[in-house]
């Protein structure tokens, strides 16, 4: 399957790389509004949050995005497509959860963490067949 015509896979993609734009704002404006200067990591509970927020989802991005791209030739473009929107549905719920209440995030977090790991077993299931082709 061609790349360029795995459009929802695109779209997942993108809609991930806005989601980290936002967080990546969000902490911006935290810093301002608690005080936290750069290069400080630490000092109000409210940025804290947000940072944590922040650098857990691009931490699970690095994880995500290769097995994304390498399901869609094993399960084909909507399906993929329909497992990132899920890995956001994920991320979104673990924003909001972890926002209201840190300890309350391991829903958001089980979901991205399954879809990875499905994704990823998808990416293997499709490189080991390539290694039994002829």
């Amino acid at each position: 399957m061609s790349l360029l015509i795995a459009k929802y896979t695109m779209l997942v993609t993108v809609a991930s790389v806005v989601l980290v734009l936002v967080l990546t704002a969000r902490v911006g404006m935290l810093r301002g509004r608690t005080g936290v200067a750069a290069p400080a990591t630490s000092g109000h509970p409210d940025f804290e949050r947000a940072y944590r927020i922040h650098l857990n989802t691009v931490e699970q991005l690095v994880l995500f995005l290769p097995v994304l791209w390498l399901s869609v030739p094993v399960v084909g473009d909507l399906w993929t497509g329909v497992l990132g929107a899920l890995w956001l549905a994920g991320r979104i719920v673990y924003v909001l959860s972890y926002t209201r209440d840190p300890a309350t995030r391991g829903a958001g977090m089980m979901i991205t963490l399954g879809v990875t790991t499905a994704l990823a077993l998808i990416a293997l299931a499709g490189a080991i067949r390539l290694f039994m082709l002829p």
